[in-house]
């Protein structure tokens, strides 16, 4: 990436175009590991470069502009989630986990669909109880199907860190299913 100095700072600055052209190829990609639909990624990247472009003069050259970058995706794909949430459906890419979509496909009474449905919702209902130290992780590891080191990576967290708490969070998750 081609960067300047600052006047007397000697800080190295980016224009916003090359921030964008430098980043936006690797943000979609991001997006798409989250979401893992083009139109909702497209739209993660539209307003994480909209977001930066209000708030470009305040950016601190000197702080990570990566770590901020990818945070501020991180949220806006968390919220597109959580909007789509009402649409989620067995069929969707993100219930691919543990062969949901495949006894889908094979199912094709209205009843066996209903019942899949059902507890899908309750997997998720019951991820969502969890404590938040332990909620995320568990959702990106096995909802969004994301690896470990994508986890690390995404959270900035130590390795152990994010196999204690999937461990923990998949022990209160076992506990409150064998509750229903």
């Amino acid at each position: 990436m081609d960067m300047q100095n600052t006047v007397g700072r000697g800080i190295p600055i980016v224009s916003y175009e090359q921030m964008f052209e430098h980043y936006k190829d690797k943000i979609f990609s991001f997006a798409w590991k989250i979401l893992r639909s083009k139109m909702d990624s497209e739209e993660a990247v539209q307003e994480t470069f909209l977001k930066l472009y209000v708030n470009f003069e305040r950016l601190d050259p000197a702080g990570s502009v990566s770590s901020l970058i990818f945070t501020t995706t991180k949220n806006i794909c968390i919220d597109i989630l959580r909007k789509r949430k009402t649409k989620l459906t067995l069929s969707h890419p993100m219930m691919k986990h543990e062969g949901w979509e495949d006894q889908a496909t094979e199912s094709q009474r209205p009843e066996d669909l209903l019942i899949m449905k059902e507890a899908s919702e309750s997997m998720i209902e019951a991820i969502e109880k969890l404590p938040k130290a332990y909620r995320l992780m568990v959702y990106q590891r096995y909802m969004l199907d994301m690896s470990m080191e994508e986890i690390v990576e995404m959270n900035h967290v130590k390795m152990n860190t994010v196999k204690s708490r999937l461990k923990r969070g998949r022990d209160l998750l076992k506990k409150h299913m064998e509750k229903r």
